[in-house]
């Protein structure tokens, strides 16, 4: 069986729900402090995740306080699985932010970023880490290639070219031929595409002396031994050489991977299932998936809009974000996804948006360009269409919002071309003298309600305390504070004016449900 774990999972679960229901089913929030502390254990950092830890409304049904540990993938970086968000939600929607431009990380038109153990992560011209105190990008190394770094338990596991490293020691080697890329670990299961497409374009898969794209899933847990792909794992060959993916996702026991070229493919029960057929003829793409409740959402293409998962069925959401007004409605991409401050939030191509979601009002707000340049039309799809006539790429000024990383009571926003290329001005003049700097760009938003920290790594119970002390919100981990923030301006008073809370929610919301093994909340 791939998902060794899955029978004692379930008990486990059954274990949560046990000991939530036991909480006092009506907690009340008096006085000066509201402090939420729960006792809880992950269990075996196998790669799952987490899920929320509480959400509650305030008795006059103005706010939404909440906790958990967010579940995205935005193309090509997984969020940290290890980070805590803690949230205040207003329910009208109304909110105010401010956006802060941040220096450069490169020359480059475009970055990706991403964030681990409380550092966001430059990935384009060198890899670079953000440095608050001295508002500079500094260099920091790379081993060997490795393209991404995530945190299971106590240890680091990379993934390089072809490659993968658990605390430094090898458990996946480069195969004799192609090679493996796009590396995915979750449930206790190492995930990636297997791909040797030569120097051809895509084509459907014939024999596999003339190329091909595979899936593999190899079952891995930390302490295991090397992985031989060849012997454990379940591998699945796809309809078209050449596929690989821009988004994985993990919905409960489900890991579940978008191709490139449209095709859709879930591994559950132990085995890899196509749920949408690849078409070469025909744009459907996945850039992004995040947990939403019992769902995922994924950005897609050429839509622009999410698309809903329940672990059976995908559904095109309507209106999910609009189209902005003025742009074309074609060729849209929703590339990146987050929960900031307790709504969903969607980066959208080609003009560069960014949507705001909020789940009690049920409305979308517009917040703002990432660009100020070139203004608003529907004459064409793309910025620069006209001005870029006759390059090799003629959408390659399309403006994207490249990542969406919250950081303590902030989120990262960094913005790209099509590609992150070094400008040239004979070839695009109609960009001088600084309007290329707009493609690379990272921001800062800070919008009051967010507060984001990673927790240490514990093998056993941890107990956590959230606290909001007048406009004060603070994290607290086995007695030891981690980070704190202020609330402002009218989400502020709207808590202020809340003395009571409706009965918790405990081990549930929006980041969907909790995983671990234990889960015991209460509120004084």
């Amino acid at each position: 069986m791939l998902c060794h774990r899955t029978t004692t999972r379930l008990v486990l679960l059954l274990a949560i729900s046990m000991s939530s229901a036991l909480c006092s089913p009506t907690c009340f929030a008096q006085g000066e402090a509201t402090t939420f502390k729960i006792v809880f254990d992950r269990g075996a950092d196998i790669g799952q995740c987490f899920g929320s830890l509480f959400e509650v409304t305030s008795d006059d049904g103005a706010v939404v306080i909440g906790a958990g540990f967010p579940n995205v993938y935005n193309t090509r970086n997984r969020a940290d699985r290890h980070q805590l968000q803690f949230f205040v939600r207003p329910t009208s929607g109304e909110r105010k932010f401010e956006v802060e431009a941040l220096p450069r990380p490169n020359q480059l038109c475009g970055t990706y970023l991403y964030g681990r153990d409380n550092v966001v992560y430059s990935t384009f011209g060198g890899l670079k880490a953000w440095d608050a105190a001295s508002r500079t990008w500094r260099e920091h190394p790379s081993i060997g290639g490795t393209q991404e770094v995530m945190r299971v338990g106590d240890g680091l596991l990379e993934f390089g070219d072809s490659t993968v490293r658990y605390n430094g020691q090898t458990i996946l080697s480069p195969p004799e031929r192609g090679k493996f890329q796009l590396f995915f670990y979750a449930n206790g299961t190492l995930c990636f595409y297997h791909v040797d497409r030569g120097d051809r374009g895509y084509r459907p898969f014939e024999d596999l002396k003339d190329g091909f794209s595979k899936l593999y899933a190899c079952p891995w847990v930390p302490g295991d031994p090397a992985i031989n792909p060849y012997e454990k794992a379940v591998m699945r060959t796809l309809p078209i050489v050449g596929e690989t993916t821009f988004a994985w996702g993990v919905l409960g026991e489900k890991i579940v991977t978008g191709s490139n070229v449209g095709g859709f493919y879930v591994l559950d029960n132990g085995g890899w299932r196509m749920q949408l057929e690849p078409n070469l003829k025909v744009s459907y793409q996945l850039y992004s998936t995040m947990a939403f409740h019992d769902r995922l959402l994924m950005g897609q293409y050429p839509t622009g809009r999410l698309f809903d998962y329940d672990g059976k069925t995908i559904t095109d959401r309507a209106g999910w974000p609009p189209v902005l007004a003025g742009v074309s409605g074609s060729s849209r991409e929703a590339q990146t996804t987050v929960i900031y401050g307790g709504e969903v939030l969607v980066g959208v191509w080609p003009w560069g948006e960014l949507w705001r979601f909020n789940l009690d009002a049920k409305n979308w707000s517009f917040m703002q360009r990432m660009f100020s340049h070139p203004e608003l039309t529907d004459k064409t799809i793309h910025p620069y269409d006209i001005e870029n006539k006759g390059h090799p790429v003629s959408n390659q000024w399309g403006q994207r919002v490249t990542s969406l990383v919250t950081n303590g009571p902030d989120l990262f926003v960094s913005t790209s071309a099509k590609d992150p290329c070094e400008w040239n001005p004979d070839q695009n003049p109609f960009l001088a003298p600084d309007k290329w700097k707009s493609y690379g760009s990272v921001y800062r938003l800070t919008m009051p309600g967010h507060l984001a920290t990673n927790i240490a790594w514990t093998n056993g119970p941890t107990v956590l305390e959230l606290t909001l002390r007048g406009s004060t919100m603070t994290i607290t981990q086995d007695g030891k504070q981690l980070a704190q923030s202020t609330l402002t301006g009218p989400l502020a008073e709207q808590f202020r004016r809340a003395n009571k809370l409706k009965p918790v929610q405990w081990s549930d919301g929006i980041y969907g449900h909790f995983a671990g093994t234990r889960l015991e909340g209460t509120v004084r």
